[in-house]
């Protein structure tokens, strides 16, 4: 994972909802599908808004020159972003639970 945003509380992560970004990273033979954020909140309803949020507004590593995008809500919970450039991309928002190990 390349970045990594959690916020601690006192009840512990399994208490809170998660909005997860999925994306292409990397070029050429070193391009790999990942995971790239974790953003925790308190409320299903905050995470939510977040992941519509940046469903619209997240800059994925690629392409590198994004002219466009098309949003498709693919359930309650996920997004997938269709991003254009000289290449098009995609990228995914989830919004989850953790579930304990």
């Amino acid at each position: 994972m390349s970045e990594e945003q959690y916020e601690e509380t006192r009840r512990g992560p399994f208490d809170r909802w998660c909005v997860l970004i999925e994306e292409t990273v990397g070029r050429g033979d070193y391009a790999r599908w990942e995971l790239t954020q974790i953003k925790s909140f308190g409320s299903r309803p905050d995470a939510l808004a977040e992941a519509a949020t940046l469903a619209k507004g997240y800059q994925p590593e690629n392409p590198s020159k994004p002219t466009g995008r098309r949003i498709f809500r693919t359930g309650e919970d996920l997004w997938t972003v269709q991003v254009r450039g000289a290449k098009d991309f995609h990228f995914r928002v989830t919004v989850a639970k953790p579930e304990t190990p």
